[in-house]
């Protein structure tokens, strides 16, 4: 595809993005897809990510997992392969040109159809999170995608081609192996995942690895590095961000007081629970709520 065309292309999705965004009751909702449009930097929010593909068309974020710090923007893919509890900042958008993003939710059945009936490639390693410059073909069916939502009656019989077609370009670009590890790992993944979800569901409940290990079925040594691969950061360092954005939730709900909120997701020491909070957000609960208030 020649560079103008990419161009053309890319200028006729923005300008649709922000259309269909403007104006939800004239265009088909699509199953697993969904439009970002931001006018304006947003300081950083809590976000559980699933495993999901961003086309990122304009502006910039920046997403913090840990002590690891992602920036993406315009014309790059962002690939998350397992769910991730992290923080997101908008760092670049104003009202002439907002952050603009399509969001696509992996079908992970549809993915390993797709890898079946491809030419075999050898394994290589790919990050939890991946930044790839934005393949010109999937910009191009994205773009389509998009404009489906111009046409409920073709949207009904089209859409699931076009994002096969999507996942199909991301895997023969540079973005692949981070989709095919998503499939060669997925058993691996699924343990992982059972014990992320019994994580999500206990956050007031003290963890060990070792327990933790014994749930997703393998020794101590081998979870906690698959454990750091999956996610990018440890058993005790993900139960902590869990315990930390359902804190924030409660804080901005102002449903119960600061000691309430900790105790709720198993702080046993308040002033522990309080510099952890502002590490993680900046400010210190009761001082976060005025924020909400």
């Amino acid at each position: 595809m020649e560079p103008c065309d990419s161009a053309a292309i890319e200028a006729e999705l923005r300008e649709r993005v922000v259309l269909a965004f403007n104006r939800p009751e004239e265009h088909a909702l699509i199953g697993g897809v969904a439009l970002h449009v931001t006018r304006e930097p947003v300081a950083p929010v809590p976000t559980l990510f699933h495993p999901t593909l961003y086309v990122v068309l304009q502006g910039a974020k920046r997403l913090i997992l840990g002590s690891r710090q992602i920036d993406y923007h315009g014309g790059q893919i962002v690939l998350m392969a397992v769910d991730l509890p992290a923080l997101v900042e908008i760092t670049q958008a104003t009202e002439e040109t907002p952050y603009l993003a399509v969001e696509l939710t992996i079908d992970r059945q549809v993915l390993g159809e797709l890898i079946a009936r491809m030419p075999a490639r050898p394994p290589a390693r790919a990050e939890p999170v991946s930044v790839h410059p934005l393949p010109p073909s999937a910009l191009s069916a994205t773009l389509r995608l998009v404009q489906l939502m111009a046409l409920p009656a073709d949207a009904h019989i089209l859409a699931e081609g076009v994002k096969r077609e999507i996942l199909y370009r991301v895997l023969n670009s540079e973005g692949g192996d981070a989709l095919l590890q998503m499939v060669r790992a997925e058993e691996t993944l699924t343990r992982i995942g059972q014990v992320t979800d019994w994580m999500h569901s206990h956050l007031n409940t003290p963890i060990s690895v070792e327990n933790l290990a014994l749930r997703a079925g393998m020794s101590v040594a081998t979870f906690y590095r698959l454990f750091k691969d999956a996610t990018g950061t440890t058993p005790a360092q993900y139960h902590k961000m869990l315990r930390l954005h359902e804190a924030r939730r409660l804080v901005a709900l102002q449903s119960c007081n600061m000691f309430a909120v900790s105790e709720a997701v198993g702080y046993a020491s308040p002033a522990q629970f309080s510099r952890d909070y502002k590490r993680a957000f900046g400010l210190a609960p009761s001082q976060d709520a005025k924020r909400f208030g």
